[in-house]
């Protein structure tokens, strides 16, 4: 039974048929030819060849994979795509036909659809290194628009299970780690992390998802060690800037973190998120006129910045502008609905503007979540002994 090298597809046949294609004794002398037809680059005879041939041999499923792989390299992807199918309807674990509509399918960017026919090839061929490499490629492609879909655990299920046919690989380590840190699975992301900066530990996007998890975890020495030596290979990178002032603001070193949030906004000015970190540090330090200075600022940027919203209605409550108060945390509670403080202050400033059954019910509101944010926190907490956060908006 021969076999098509995955990269058949996109090289010229002459030199790789030659080396990479193993033909049995068995095959028929006119399968034989169409193959030699087609590693010396007579693509056209290859293909008049092998139409006669499918003519008296129709049930011959590596003949249909020569066909597709001719087809491609015509420039039929569609033609391509139905030849490798009659290959495995006839031959269901034809690794030349699952390896090459894989590939097909990839450079159609059809990423889920490849992706089963590549992990069924290199379960039949475990060290092909170039068909390991597509395989990985589908299943991050897959991953990128399952998470785009909003499919965040379809995304870390499709990585997972490549992992399980690529194992040690770089990228895949690296992407499930980010994608289990976002669904705060954070011993697992804590551990491929860990990892992936074994295999490359110079990679900048590692050391910086490194510390993201780190921070995560609340190994907030950990986590700046990696987050500084990030930018001390990459100093203007805005968005590091601005994790080292989460770092320094989470470890109360107020005037550090200022510092880095200010840098972070210097060199990308429209980071509404620097700017609304410097204000809640000053809601924390009772400086209210600075908060709505600072939270407009970033509200400019994201005029649906929750938590810029909830911050300026906490500070006009505590202004006594309640009138001011509840537009804001109506307006934060509109778009970020789960963040608790908002509730809160809507419920008292609704009291303080004298609408008491309004008021009653989304205190109640802020009590079932806080005691949800308390039930969530100890179960982290029995995961990650020590740690300690607040909640977030």
């Amino acid at each position: 039974m021969g076999y098509i090298s995955p990269l058949l597809i996109r090289c010229s046949a002459t030199g790789l048929l030659l080396s990479t294609l193993a033909v049995m004794a068995q095959t028929p002398e006119t399968l034989q030819r169409a193959r030699g037809l087609l590693a010396r680059g007579q693509v056209d005879e290859a293909d008049r060849t092998l139409e006669t041939f499918l003519q008296r041999h129709p049930d011959n499923a590596d003949a249909w994979s020569l066909l597709g792989a001719i087809r491609a390299q015509q420039n039929e992807p569609t033609k391509a795509e139905d030849a490798f199918r009659k290959a495995l309807s006839i031959q269901p674990h034809l690794t030349s036909a699952e390896t090459n509509l894989g590939h097909v399918l990839l450079d159609e960017h059809r990423p889920s659809d490849a992706l089963p026919y590549l992990a069924e090839a290199l379960r039949s061929d475990r060290g092909d290194e170039q068909l390991r490499e597509m395989l990985v490629n589908a299943a991050e492609a897959t991953a990128l628009q399952q998470r785009a879909n909003g499919d965040r655990n379809g995304a870390l299920a499709t990585l997972l299970s490549a992992k399980t046919d690529a194992p040690h690989n770089f990228a895949l380590l690296l992407d499930t780690s980010i994608l289990e840190d976002d669904l705060r699975l954070l011993r697992d992301a804590d551990r491929d992390v860990h990892e992936a900066r074994s295999i490359r530990p110079e990679d900048l996007k590692a050391l910086y998802a490194e510390a993201r998890v780190k921070m995560d975890l609340q190994d907030m020495p950990a986590a700046e060690r990696d987050m500084r030596a990030y930018l001390k290979a990459r100093p203007d990178d805005a968005t590091a800037h601005y994790g080292l002032g989460r770092i320094l603001q989470i470890t109360q070193r107020s005037d550090e973190a200022r510092s880095e949030f200010e840098r972070s906004i210097a060199l990308a000015p429209n980071q509404a998120e620097s700017y609304y970190q410097i204000g809640q540090m000053a809601l924390d330090h009772g400086n209210y006129t600075e908060v709505q200075q600072e939270c407009r600022k970033a509200l400019e940027h994201d005029p649906k910045h929750g938590g810029a919203l909830a911050a300026m209605g906490i500070a006009a409550f505590r202004l006594k502008q309640y009138g001011e108060a509840v537009q804001s945390l109506q307006a934060a509670i509109a778009v970020a609905p789960g963040y608790q403080p908002a509730h809160y202050y809507y419920g008292l400033a609704l009291a303080k503007t004298g609408q008491k059954e309004a008021s009653e019910r989304e205190l109640k509101v802020a009590a079932q979540m806080a005691d949800e944010q308390n039930r969530r926190e100890a179960q982290r907490l029995q995961l990650v002994p020590g740690a300690s956060s607040a909640p977030q908006p």
